[in-house]
C-alpha cells in the first residue's frame, strides 16, 4: 500500500496525472445539500489537501466564491491554479495542513476529503492529525465547522476530534450506509474559548502522542 503520509508520494502522482482530476470518496454532488445547511454563499472556505478534486470548483459555480484551496504538492496547486484561472476570488496555495498560514478565526468552513485518511496511513500518525485539527481549530471562527469526510467508521476516528486540545460539539452522518462502502461526514463546530483550551493543553497532548508514537 502506498504511503498516502508522505509528501514525496503526492508530488510523484499528480506529476503523472497532469490534465487529470479525482475526488476521493464524495463530490459535490453529494455533499452539497450538506455544505448549503453548513454556511452561506459568502462564506470563507478552506479546502484542506485541496488535490486535483474538482469539488471546490462545482462549489464555486454554485455560489460559494470565497475558497481557499492549500496542498502540500507544488504540481498540483499549480495545475489547479492554471486550470481555474478564470475563477479570481478562488486561491491555490502550496502549504502544509500541520502548518496552516492563515490567521486565528478565519474561515467558516473547512473541509478535509481524506486528509485525514492519508495522514492516518503515514508515519507518525496520530501526532500529525492532532497537528493538523489543533491548526484547524485555530483558523476556524467560532461557530465555524471543520467537515472531514473519511472512510473511517466513528470508532477509529472520533478519538481524533476530541483531544484534549480540541473544543468543538462534534457530530457524523453516513453516505450510503446500506452499501459495502459508507463514508461518514464529521461534523465538528468550534466552540467558545477553544483558542484558549488549545493553548493551555496542547502541550501535553504533544506529549503524549510523541512518545506514544501510536498508529
Amino acid at each position: 500500500m502506498p504511503n498516502y503520509g508522505d509528501p514525496e508520494y503526492w508530488e510523484k502522482r499528480y506529476e503523472e496525472q497532469k490534465g487529470k482530476t479525482y475526488d476521493w470518496l464524495e463530490d459535490y454532488e453529494s455533499l452539497g445539500s450538506i455544505i448549503k445547511q453548513l454556511i452561506s454563499p459568502d462564506a470563507n472556505i478552506l479546502i484542506l489537501g485541496c488535490g486535483n478534486a474538482e469539488l471546490s470548483e462545482e462549489m464555486y459555480n454554485d455560489g460559494f466564491t470565497h475558497i481557499n484551496n492549500i496542498d502540500i504538492s507544488t504540481a498540483v496547486i499549480q495545475q489547479m491554479k492554471d486550470r481555474n484561472a478564470d475563477k479570481p476570488t478562488m486561491t491555490w496555495t502550496v502549504m502544509n495542513v500541520m502548518d496552516i498560514k492563515f490567521p486565528n478565526n478565519h474561515f467558516d468552513l473547512a473541509i478535509d476529503k481524506s486528509t485525514i485518511d492519508a495522514l492516518l496511513c503515514g508515519d507518525d500518525a496520530f501526532i500529525n492529525v492532532a497537528k493538523m485539527t489543533k491548526e484547524v481549530q485555530r483558523v476556524l471562527k467560532i461557530g465555524g465547522v471543520y467537515m472531514a469526510i473519511s472512510y473511517g467508521i466513528p470508532d477509529t476516528r472520533l478519538e481524533h476530534f476530541n483531544w484534549k486540545h480540541l473544543h468543538w460539539e462534534v457530530s457524523y452522518q453516513t453516505i450510503n450506509p446500506e452499501t459495502d462502502n459508507p463514508h461518514y461526514v464529521y461534523l465538528c463546530r468550534k466552540k467558545q474559548g477553544a483558542d484558549e483550551i488549545s493553548e493551555g493543553n496542547w502541550e501535553e497532548v504533544e506529549l503524549s502522542l510523541t512518545e506514544n508514537k501510536t498508529e
